[in-house]
């Protein structure tokens, strides 16, 4: 099992002041079994979740009954951290456990105040936090900025640009029909784009791998369609 200190959150925290903060806010790990609820979307808020091992998703579900999966969060990383004071606040969107999981739970009125013993490292995990929301409202704005293009292709070719970063291959973390979730299309849609571009010489496809050929020809279906 991952060593959940490794995690951004507990960065600059020793392990012993770690035990002292998780005795402190009586904080606990569960295990959750594969395609099992974390939280709904009625759920009112009430811990700060940390993956310690496994996989899961963030999706909402439309009134269309489609599932719109928001992002993936990736071992050792945070999620749920919506917090709110109002007794009316809940969740909008589910957490599943789409592998065997195990999750860190902190509760949420450990990250609203700090204790009367003022504990630096107390300050350090909510310094942490702020910094890894920053980087969560940046994944989300990255989504909102793919998912609003007009064609599928163009939203494909996002996405494949910004996994890339900036080298020439993608390693799949979701399978076809998750990541088509993801760009709120059909796998079928999905399926055909991904061929289009790959009896073009733009991608080639080896298992979860995608090795991109041509990125100047993925950057021009932005301007071209």
């Amino acid at each position: 099992m991952n060593d959940y200190l490794q995690s951004p959150l507990f960065g600059q925290i020793s392990r012993e002041e770690a035990g002292r903060m998780l005795e402190c806010s009586r904080a606990q790990f569960r295990d959750y079994p594969a395609g099992s609820l974390i939280f709904g979307e009625n759920d009112r808020p009430k811990y700060l979740y940390l993956l310690v091992e496994g996989k899961v998703q963030i999706a909402k579900h439309l009134p269309s009954g489609k599932r719109n999966l928001l992002f993936q969060v990736k071992e050792l990383e945070v999620f749920g951290g919506h917090f709110s004071s109002s007794e009316n606040e809940y969740y909008w969107y589910e957490a599943l456990a789409v592998k065997p999981s195990c999750v860190l739970l902190l509760p949420c009125h450990f990250i609203y105040g700090v204790c009367h013993n003022a504990c630096e490292h107390h300050k350090s995990v909510i310094r942490n936090l702020l910094d890894i929301q920053t980087k969560n409202n940046l994944q989300m704005t990255k989504k909102l900025h793919i998912v609003t293009n007009t064609t599928l292709k163009q939203k494909l070719a996002l996405w494949l640009m910004d996994m890339s970063r900036g080298q020439k291959k993608v390693e799949m973390d979701m399978n076809r029909e998750e990541l088509a979730d993801y760009l709120g299309v059909t796998r079928p849609s999905l399926s055909r784009s991904m061929a289009e571009m790959r009896s073009k010489g733009i991608i080639r496809i080896e298992g979860k791998t995608v090795w991109i050929d041509h990125m100047e020809e993925l950057e021009k279906i932005m301007e071209d369609e």
